[in-house]
């Protein structure tokens, strides 16, 4: 029997479940993510078929962004703005901003990616760095 996570916005107007288990969280230093979140953005990832809305479905807006190495779409509380997920199109994979969760769930930074596109003061903390996200794609990296 698998365990549901559970998360949202910080207004509470979105609400999601998901189930385990999640994959390893990678914080990416793309100059997007960092422009959309105000630094790096962490995130893990379950089967998109597995990602349910609870509530407020209709709060999320997506914004395709506009120099994303993936095509992907990063999806906002309309209400609140919280940067809640992040959907690249054919890709089996959501990934979801792990601080959106509303427990700990054990899991920790394993990779750095975007590396390459970092900010000039962020540094190296040992864990594994990326240029992009890989020669093997960004579902690879969270397997």
């Amino acid at each position: 029997m698998s365990t549901t996570r559970t998360g949202g916005c910080i207004c509470g107007g979105v609400r999601y479940a998901v189930p385990e288990p999640l994959r390893p969280i990678n914080t990416c230093h793309c100059r997007e993510c960092r422009q959309m979140a105000g630094g790096p953005s962490s995130f893990t990832a379950c089967d998109a078929a597995g990602f349910a809305f609870e509530q407020g479905e209709e709060l999320v807006h997506w914004f395709a962004g506009p120099t994303s190495a993936t095509g992907g779409e990063r999806g906002f509380c309309s209400t609140c703005g919280t940067y809640l997920l992040f959907r690249i199109p054919e890709d089996p994979l959501l990934y979801f901003s792990s601080t959106t969760l509303d427990d700990e769930t054990g899991l920790r930074v394993e990779a750095h990616i975007f590396w390459d596109s970092r900010a000039p003061w962020e540094q190296p903390d040992g864990l594994p760095t990326i240029d992009g996200y890989g020669d093997e794609g960004l579902a690879a990296i969270y397997e």
